[in-house]
């Protein structure tokens, strides 16, 4: 999938959907999916030290501690969560030539939490042990990165923008996204593909609302850098489960939209020829072979 992970991240992406068109979207945003995934994966230690090193403008001693943690944490990964992803994909799959439906989703939507958690949990202390090492300076510097990027976000989900702009947006970003998945479609899918984009409630609004709400969290529990125990507790907290804070409202239109979002993904799927389903499918078992061999693959 072509969003940003977080790991954003989102794991940016996060991400999340619906199996295939749902967990194969949902997955790959965990995973880094794209055709690259190789490079990209064998050389994240590099990737994710130069963005942290943008948001923070870290110095050689924490641009080295981050990188004895990041290849630990990326040894720990390759040998004890790929075969996992691996085996979840497998198991996407058979979903999906069953024909996914709302359990199927839910399903999805549960595998991904467990496996962020699971990475989670497993490096939050080496995530608190950088962070406790910031300055104020740092910190202020991370915030202007934050504003920068919102502005990007903003601007590419049309926030502030007529309602119709913001729908056409949106539906670019489905568009794009299904046909990484099912290959070209044709002029009447990309319009019924729009037509029902066009049914979803509003996003942009909201889901700026929550991103704002997360960085403000996240320079909150910052605060706490000092006081090692404390801080490490916060963190693991935040990281574990960032949306405890956001308000009901918000929660409540998150959800519709999530319920939504994955009716509509399904109505896709159901719609797409069965040459295009053969790609879905094909196109999710690459991600499990690429998955497997790189699990195999030590050099790096």
């Amino acid at each position: 999938m072509r969003s940003d992970p977080h790991i954003d991240s989102a794991l940016h992406c996060r991400a999340a959907r619906r199996v295939v068109l749902l967990c194969t979207l949902l997955l790959v945003g965990l995973l880094g999916g794209c055709s690259a995934i190789r490079t990209v994966y064998n050389q994240a230690e590099h990737v994710i030290a130069w963005r942290a090193d943008d948001y923070f403008d870290l110095t050689e001693d924490q641009k080295r501690l981050l990188r004895t943690h990041l290849e630990r944490l990326h040894a720990w990964h390759r040998t004890t969560q790929l075969r996992n992803y691996a085996s979840l994909l497998d198991a996407a799959d058979r979903r999906l030539s069953d024909g996914p439906n709302m359990p199927d989703v839910r399903w999805a939507l549960a595998e991904i939490r467990q496996h962020s958690r699971t990475f989670l949990l497993h490096s939050h202390a080496d995530i608190a042990a950088l962070l406790a090492t910031l300055t104020d300076a740092q910190i202020a510097h991370a915030k202007r990165r934050f504003d920068r990027d919102n502005r990007r976000f903003a601007r590419e989900r049309g926030v502030g923008a007529a309602p119709e702009e913001q729908r056409r947006l949106r539906a670019k970003r489905v568009l794009e996204s299904i046909e990484h998945w099912s290959g070209p479609l044709d002029s009447e899918q990309q319009a019924r593909i729009a037509a029902l984009s066009e049914t979803l409630p509003p996003d942009a609004a909201f889901r700026m609302h929550d991103r704002l709400r997360r960085q403000r969290d996240f320079l909150s529990v910052l605060e706490a850098r000092k006081e090692e125990e404390r801080f490490a507790m916060r963190l693991r907290e935040w990281l574990v489960d960032w949306d405890a804070s956001r308000p009901p409202g918000v929660e409540a239109e998150a959800s519709r939209y999530t319920e939504a979002y994955s009716k509509m993904l399904l109505q896709v799927f159901d719609d797409l020829r069965p040459d295009q389903r053969r790609r879905v499918s094909e196109r999710l078992r690459w991600y499990r072979d690429v998955m497997r061999d790189l699990a195999l693959d030590r050099r790096h």
